[in-house]
This record gives C-alpha cells, structure tokens and sequence, in this order.
C-alpha cells in the first residue's frame, strides 16, 4: 500500500472510531476500541491487526492526543 492509500486508510478508520466512540459519555479504553476493530475485521495500513498502542500512535500521527482528543474534536 502506498503512503498516500496508507493515509486514507486511516482517515476511514479515524471516521470509524468516531462511530465507535459517540455513544460514550467518556471515551471508552483502548481495549475495548481494539477488539472492537479486530472483531470487525479492520486492519491496520500495513495489515495487522490492532492493539492499544499501535491505534493511539495511528491517531497521534494524524494530530489526536488519543481517544479523547477524538472525542473531542468529534463534539
């Protein structure tokens, strides 16, 4: 996958977390989140599956503090 597919992947994974996460009145935990994509069958941008840290940098890298600066930019 080229860097710029790898980008887009993400942003569509951002959009997702986003659903995953609205109905929490407080961001839910990591694992939660992270089961949740791998139960569904959402790979990372290179093809692994998710755990807590390789999903909190995704979202750092694309300018998140974390699942609850989503949660907040998402209000």
């Amino acid at each position: 996958m080229k860097r710029i597919e790898q980008h887009e992947h993400n942003e569509n994974v951002i959009e997702e977390l986003k659903v995953l996460i609205a109905p929490y009145m407080h961001p839910p935990s990591y694992r939660l989140i992270v089961d949740n994509l791998n139960y569904r069958n959402i790979k990372t941008s290179v093809g692994n599956v998710w755990t807590a840290k390789s999903l909190f940098r995704m979202l750092q890298r694309h300018g998140f503090s974390g699942l609850h600066g989503l949660k907040k930019s998402s209000n």
